[in-house]
């Protein structure tokens, strides 16, 4: 919406002005009028105004001095000057100073519009073009966040990068470490308030959380935050003193310093995000030399200091927290004791499978386990579970899928009672999978879904598999959607369509190479069927 001021002391010419030019088609929103430079300052402060015209002569101030100090207080006011012949030297002088045209009275109504016309054009421009800018600035900072993220990862996980690149990546990325610098890491871990959210809405608070850390310890640290492969929030500090830095000796990464900052990001978290994060902090370390070996000590203590934390933060080897779990071998012990998991999940024994998990996780609730012993534990159980599954003709990922993904592994180790939910869903599902007859028509049916899933089925057709189980393909057709509510046919595409959406996610595959690895031969007809199931085309889900 643009708006207009009208300033000139012979009011009858901005009345007709107002009156006779049809502002509105002009794209003009508001019209205000003054008759005095001093009153049309005034207005100027009062209400958004785009285009100021004014008449040069006029008492008290002039229109030269108005549009001098209008350009001064709002550089992006457009300003057209009125004039007379015989004051077309101050004419040159309004151009000078910022004027965008002039007209000369008695205004022409056409000479008039046009010169509106070009004042609007020129802001609609201008507005496009800041626009765009800021389209710019926003997909510049979305491109520095993955950037960083990904280059964060590389060090985490103890890639070298030579000095020269590892400085040059520092520089462009615009991330304000110092090469070989001391530096605290600081590990985050989500806590009570933020886990009963999704996995998408913990990675938006996550980040709400960088960058109160950011705002925060920025004051007084150059600051470097983000995600970790192993759902925490790292955040590296270094000291903008020049004295600390020069002395080598980490004033003010020492615990005194850095608690007042701690204890202001954890109060601001719960009192702006609802929720509470427990914090590790290890010692000083050299940028980014000792990085991976300074994260991955941390990371084994994460969950044994969350479980003895009362403050909700930790210094590692300042607070003097252990490492070792007292209690690993005792839930090893209850894990392995015979008759092991497997033993009694072959037997059917379901009241002492569960009785034995309660025992372990009894144990892991008393005492902290490290990260390394959880992993072990997660290992032993699902094991246990799929030997079994596999000696019964069943699949663990029929009964639930959702244990095998690496991000939902990871979170299971940190959390146990997720693991603990985890492996009770699935023994309960295994006991009613195993324990209910099997009909003959049943029989069949599973016997044509392990054919399928063993095969993948992309070569498969329902006569090939009618074929193999030696009934009619109609007759199969019939007893499959009977069992199943679902056509053969219809579980043949859905079976190869969440196969595409495994590669489409998984791998950089083209997509004309994953639907001929599907065993449809033409892309476009793969994309349209692709379409009719998810409701957008394998490009777009690739780009989401």
């Amino acid at each position: 919406m643009i708006n207009v001021l009208l300033v000139d002391d012979e009011t009858y010419v901005t009345e007709s002005l107002e009156a006779t030019i049809p502002w509105s088609e002009l794209g003009i929103s508001e019209v205000y009028r003054s008759d005095s430079a001093g009153d049309a300052l005034e207005l100027l402060a009062a209400h958004p105004v785009d285009i100021l015209i004014t008449d040069i002569r006029m008492p008290g101030m002039n229109g030269l001095e108005l549009i001098e100090k209008a350009s001064v207080l709002y550089p992006s006011l457009r300003s057209i000057l009125l004039t007379g012949y015989g004051e077309f030297e101050y004419a040159k002088k309004a151009i000078q100073l910022g004027a965008s045209d002039y007209i000369i009275k008695p205004v022409d109504d056409d000479d008039f519009i046009k010169s509106i016309k070009q004042a609007v054009q020129s802001i609609d421009e201008e507005g496009k073009q800041a626009t765009k800018y800021q389209q710019l600035l926003y997909q510049r900072k979305s491109d520095y966040t993955l950037l960083r993220e990904n280059l964060l990862r590389q060090l985490l996980m103890g890639d070298q990068i030579q000095t020269e690149r590892m400085i040059q990546l520092l520089h462009d990325y615009e991330i304000k470490l110092s090469y070989s610098s001391m530096t605290t890491m600081i590990l985050v871990r989500l806590h009570e308030g933020f886990m009963e959210h999704d996995e998408k809405t913990r990675v938006l608070m996550e980040y709400a959380i960088g960058n109160m850390a950011e705002e925060i310890f920025g004051e007084t640290y150059d600051v470097w935050q983000g995600r970790t492969p192993h759902h925490c929030l790292l955040i590296l500090l270094q000291s903008k003193d020049q004295h600390d830095i020069e002395s080598g000796e980490s004033e003010f990464l020492k615990p005194k310093n850095l608690r007042p900052f701690i204890e202001n990001f954890r109060s601001s978290v719960l009192t702006y995000l609802r929720g509470e994060v427990h914090v590790i902090v290890s010692r000083p370390c050299m940028f980014p030399q000792d990085i991976s070996e300074t994260y991955r000590r941390g990371l084994n203590s994460v969950y044994l200091a969350d479980r003895q934390m009362e403050s909700g933060v930790v210094f590692i080897e300042g607070d003097n927290v252990s490492i070792e779990s007292p209690s690993s071998k005792a839930a090893f012990e209850v894990l392995y004791r015979p008759p092991m998991l497997q033993q009694l999940l072959e037997r059917k024994s379901w009241e002492a499978a569960s009785q034995r998990l309660d025992e372990v996780f009894a144990i892991i609730e008393k005492n902290p386990v490290s990260r390394e012993h959880m992993y072990e534990i997660y290992l032993a159980i699902i094991n246990s579970f799929l030997y079994i599954t596999h000696q019964t003709g069943l699949r663990i990922s029929e009964l639930d899928a959702k244990g095998l993904e690496p991000h939902l592994v990871e979170r299971m180790i940190h959390y146990p009672p997720l693991l603990k939910d985890y492996t009770e869903q699935i023994l309960m599902k295994f006991q009613q999978a195993v324990s209910a007859p099997a009909e003959p028509k049943s029989h069949i049916v599973s016997q044509v879904k392990d054919m399928i899933l063993q095969e993948e089925g992309i070569e498969l057709t329902v006569k090939m598999i009618a074929d193999r189980v030696f009934l009619h393909p109609v007759y199969l057709s019939k007893i499959f959607k009977a069992e199943t509510g679902e056509g053969l046919s219809e579980y043949l595409i859905r079976t190869r369509l969440e196969r595409a959406l495994y590669l489409l996610k998984h791998t950089n595959k083209k997509i004309y190479e994953i639907t001929a690895e599907l065993g449809y031969q033409n892309p476009q007809y793969f994309s349209k069927l692709f379409k009719k199931h998810y409701g957008i085309t394998p490009n777009e889900f690739r780009e989401q």
